[in-house]
């Protein structure tokens, strides 16, 4: 792939830890701008930006972090401002929002013609890919820039990326 024409910048991925013991959801209420929605309690961060949402088990969900390693050190600010310990604390990794640019035009009519995996969403002047072989899905706009969304890896975002690039213009698709 051809760093200078197909970047993929990690927008944002999301991050489970789930501590030792359980966090209480009244533990983030008593925290300043926490509040509780249903099952789910959150707060919002501002350095850095990112929001910690407790889901009905006690476990912490980081959003708007891309690197695992600042989540983590969020998570254990978190832990510790509310009194916790982080030892035992386990991780796991989310999906990733991705941003890529292919370098060129797509001409979207002719590749949702030509390809039953791509469907023209004419409502954001875009083609959804169902990248079934990658276990994602690409929206690709006619500037030939995009998302992908349901991928846990950024390696196998790049192989997406390059497999659909290859296919599209192998179809005459990319101007």
């Amino acid at each position: 792939m051809n760093s200078e024409q197909n970047f993929v910048k990690i927008k944002t991925q999301t991050f489970k830890f789930t501590p030792s013991k359980p966090v209480r959801h009244q533990d983030v209420l008593n925290l300043p701008g926490g509040i509780k929605q249903g099952e789910y309690s959150l707060i919002s961060n501002k350095d850095p930006k990112s929001t910690i949402i407790i889901d009905k088990f006690g476990s912490i969900i980081v959003h708007n972090i891309s690197r695992q390693a600042v989540a983590k050190l969020v998570t254990q600010k978190f832990l510790l401002s509310i009194g916790m310990s982080d030892e035992g604390l386990k991780s796991e990794t989310g999906e990733i929002l991705g941003e890529f640019s292919l370098g060129k035009a797509v001409l979207l009519e002719l590749a949702n013609e030509r390809f039953n995996d791509i469907i023209l969403d004419e409502r954001i002047s875009a083609i959804r890919i169902d990248a079934k072989r990658h276990e994602c899905r690409i929206i690709l706009f006619n500037n030939g820039k995009g998302i992908v969304l349901g991928q846990k890896s950024k390696r196998v975002i790049d192989m997406a990326i390059s497999y659909w690039k290859n296919l599209l213009e192998e179809e005459g698709t990319l101007a």
